[in-house]
């Protein structure tokens, strides 16, 4: 907002001194009319007409010019404070993640979704779990007769099962949902300026 404020501001003080040259070039306009009229050279008139027509829009371009250049580069700065915000929150929020998987709601947790997921589609000797390293030996104690596998790539916590019989993965890792929830948040919110 105070960047708004800022070009409102810089707009209000570029629209007034173009009033200013504009008054001082209509006024020089007057002044070579009058000696116009008095010489009778109806030519020179239209001739400074002319002339001041085109300064006057030239200078009104120039500023229209500028103004737009300070918008764009506001614009700018406004969206990169909010970037730099929004990874803030996330980066706060993947903490956040990181310290309930340290909890024993977080093995209470995976354990459900590991019975949502096989509720849908029941394993069998050739389904694959993945989870991540660290939570390989918590889940085997739940499907010691399933393959549970640790993914370096799954940080955060959750599941992901592979069916290889029908080429399917169930993915309900926090890291994907994550993924999601960050990008619908970037469209829906970040991008409105």
């Amino acid at each position: 907002m105070e960047n708004l404020e800022k070009i409102a501001r810089f707009e209000e003080a570029i629209n007034k001194a173009a009033e200013s040259e504009i008054d001082k070039l209509l006024s020089d306009a007057r002044k070579k009319a009058e000696e116009a009229v008095k010489c009778a050279d109806e030519e020179y008139l239209e001739k400074s007409f002319h002339v001041v027509s085109g300064e006057t829009k030239n200078i009104e371009r120039r500023l229209q010019h500028e103004v737009s250049q300070k918008e764009f580069e506001a614009s700018k700065e406004v969206f990169a404070h909010r970037s730099k915000r929004v990874n803030e929150l996330f980066e706060e929020l993947e903490k956040e993640i990181a310290d309930f998987s340290k909890t024993p709601e977080y093995e209470k947790r995976l354990i459900a979704i590991t019975e949502e997921i096989e509720k849908e589609t029941p394993f069998d000797d050739k389904t694959v779990i993945y989870v991540k390293p660290t939570d390989v030996e918590m889940l085997k104690k739940h499907y010691p007769k399933v393959n549970v596998s640790g993914d370096k790539n799954i940080k955060l916590g959750g599941v992901s099962v592979f069916y290889p019989q029908s080429s399917v993965y169930a993915d309900r890792t926090f890291d994907n949902a994550f993924a999601e929830q960050k990008a619908e948040f970037v469209n829906n919110k970040l991008m409105q300026l």
